[in-house]
Parts: C-alpha cells; structure tokens; sequence
C-alpha cells in the first residue's frame, strides 16, 4: 500500500512543480531579470528560514525520499514531463535563482486509503533575482491552472482530472488557490490500481519568492483547515525573511 501511495506522492509533486516554479508549457517569456544575483549559502540559508518542516505539520506525516531538497533551475526541471529545455530556458528569463522542495506522506496509508484523509503534502518555495520574474512565474501558472487538459498533461499517470477555482484568504502580494479533483493510476507498479482523489493547491508571490502548498486527500475525504493554517506560516516565514 505505501508504495503506490509514494508513486501518488511523486505525481502530486509533479503539480507543485507546475504552479509558481513555471515547469512545462509553450515558452512563453516572462520578463528579464536584471537584479545582482546572490550566492548560493546566502539563499539557502534564507530558504531555510522560510520553509515548513514536518514539526509544522499535522500529526501522522513524514517526509519522503530524497528528502528536503534545494534546487537549482536544473535540477528543477528533472521532475518536469513536458520538455526540459523550453522549462529550463524559462526559469532562467524568469531570473529563477534557487528553490526548496518537500514531500510528506502520511504514516497510515492504508487507514488513510479506507476511512478518508490527508494522503501527501508538497511544499515549494523558489526566490527569484527581481520581483516582476516572480510575478512572471506565477502568472504562468496561472494560466495552467485554468487549464484542465494542460494541468493533466503534467501529473504522471493522472486519468482523469477536473479543476477549478477554490476560495481563500488573500496571501501575500498576489495568490491563486485550485481544487483538483480526479483519478491517478501510480506508474511503474505490478499491478493496476486507480485511486481518485482531491487536492487543494496554493501559490502566492511574496516580492521575489513564490511559495507553493499542495495537500491532497484519499478515501472520499477533501482537505480543510490544514491548508490555510500551513499557508498563513508560510507567509509570515518568507515576510520576515525577505524584510
């Protein structure tokens, strides 16, 4: 059961990817960042301050292999399904200067597969040269959000795949929320098995750093409270960071 569960948790980390970091896509181009670029200890040390950790979360969670992980714009796109190359010359005109990546998946796959609950959880914070290549990325995303066949196209092994706009508490400078509703069947398993769920996705843009949350349900169950309380720490993380 946990292992179809870490193949659902890849794919769900696929859609974080896609939201803010700007993985996938046509090539469009966003505008050029022209701000000095900071050294790499210096930005990982402000990504560590900003991030949430499995203390952070609900009861039940822990991380998943590779573990926590810092990304430049190449290793970014590894995880990325539509094409390397057009993601990676777009973060690079984004002015993508380094990001942080994270997945939990509960202790309890098979309770949580037949009584309904909290399944994975993805957090994603990039920081980027200047504010407008942030506004850039997000706005991309977007526009994918709004998308339902080209979000598909992103999450590996996803049968079905409805979108659409969720409410929530204005965060940050700008925000937008998406609730994904649908079937993913886990590649690379023995045996076939399709598990319908429903995640709720949240991107903002704080200045230069665009922060990502992906929670996502099994079992019947749909996310709740956990969602805008892990996005309000986020907030007010990357605020004191940045100010």
């Amino acid at each position: 059961m946990k292992t179809w569960l870490i193949a659902v948790a890849l794919g769900f980390a696929a859609v974080a990817s896609v939201v803010g970091v700007g993985c996938g896509g046509d090539g469009e181009e966003g505008p050029s960042a022209t701000a000095t670029p900071v050294d790499r200890a210096t930005l990982e040390d402000m990504l560590s301050r900003m991030i949430i950790t499995v203390e952070d979360l609900p009861a039940g969670f822990a991380l998943q292999d590779p573990g926590e992980q810092f990304t430049d714009n190449e290793e970014a796109v590894e995880v990325d399904p539509t094409g390397q190359l057009a993601t990676l010359s777009r973060l690079d005109e984004w002015g993508r200067l380094l990001g942080y990546r994270a997945a939990y998946m509960t202790n309890d796959p098979i309770g949580t597969y037949m009584q309904g609950g909290i399944a994975t959880i993805t957090v994603s914070v990039s920081i980027f040269e200047t504010a407008e290549g942030a506004e850039a990325s997000l706005e991309w995303g977007r526009g994918v959000a709004n998308d339902p066949a080209q979000a598909a196209s992103m999450v590996p092994g996803v049968l079905t795949l409805e979108t659409e706009p969720m409410s929530f508490p204005s965060i940050g400078d700008e925000m937008l929320a998406g609730k994904y509703t649908g079937t993913i069947r886990p590649q690379g398993m023995d045996v076939e098995i399709d598990v319908d769920f429903v995640a709720h996705v949240v991107a903002f843009r704080q200045d230069r750093v665009v922060a990502q949350l992906l929670v996502s349900a099994i079992g019947g169950a749909e996310p709740g409270q956990e969602v805008e309380d892990m996005v309000r720490l986020l907030d007010e993380r990357i605020t004191e960071v940045i100010e």
